[in-house]
């Protein structure tokens, strides 16, 4: 299940902009994946459910939008930096 490897990605990257731009909590994530990659969407949030558990980033939306290809890309991040 490569799901979990890319959602393991897909955390840290979104870790690294939760520190950059000093985020309280992440909303939503929105990525592109292509057609190609064989990543099935249910297993990809679940993974990163599990990953993101007890973080700023547990209560994501996950937004998965799929392009041709074989593109694999973090679109946006959105989040609060307040509480």
């Amino acid at each position: 299940m490569h799901e979990a490897s890319i959602a393991l990605e897909l955390y840290e990257i979104v870790e690294e902009n939760i520190i950059k731009y000093k985020l309280k909590t992440v909303t939503l994530i929105r990525i592109k994946v292509g057609n190609f990659n064989g990543v099935y969407e249910d297993s990809l949030r679940f993974a990163f459910g599990v990953i993101s558990k007890g973080t700023k980033s547990e209560n994501a939306k996950i937004i998965i939008d799929e392009v041709e290809g074989l593109e694999l890309l973090v679109d946006s991040i959105e989040g609060v930096d307040y509480e």
